[in-house]
């Protein structure tokens, strides 16, 4: 009886640890690269707010990054709690969208988000075969280090 008061709270003290330890540790993806360049359309500037998706097939990692006003981008991704700015190593297929009109969904409240808002792609100024990861013809090796990917879409 006295043996069990000592053993269970100390195996509990244990396993309460261990979890602790396992749920607080990182994951390592080992070596990463990050990516930025430019989203053109016909070689001429492509409309701000358009979405680059970076789809690592593979792993089932997604990682995203936006046009500024001069079409340059940054691909980030969320892991471990964190945005990261850089991405594993190995093969992506990518897919792009039109900027969103209406609200940017970090003006709107969660009860906007929530009935879906107002925000919606703009019709694109670009083929839709770019919407899909499976008809772009966008696919790009990530390797250690930086990754410039100048990406020029063609309207035709």
């Amino acid at each position: 009886m006295y043996l069990s008061r000592l053993v269970i709270p100390s195996l509990l003290i244990v396993l309460i640890g261990f979890t602790f330890s396992a749920c607080s540790s990182k994951t390592d993806y080992g070596p990463m690269g990050s990516v930025n360049g430019k989203l053109t359309l016909d070689g001429k500037t492509i409309d701000e707010g358009t979405q680059l998706l970076f789809m690592k097939m593979d792993a089932g990692y997604a990682a995203f990054g936006e046009t500024d006003a001069d079409g340059n981008y940054s691909i980030t991704w969320a892991r471990d709690g964190e945005r990261k700015s850089e991405l594993p190593l190995g093969s992506y297929k990518v897919l792009i969208q039109p900027p969103t009109v209406g609200k940017n969904t970090e003006e709107m409240s969660a009860e906007e988000m929530l009935e879906g808002g107002d925000a919606a792609p703009a019709k694109p100024k670009f083929p839709v075969k770019y919407q899909q990861h499976s008809t772009s013809g966008l696919e790009y090796t990530i390797k250690e280090g930086e990754n410039k990917i100048d990406i020029d879409l063609k309207s035709k």
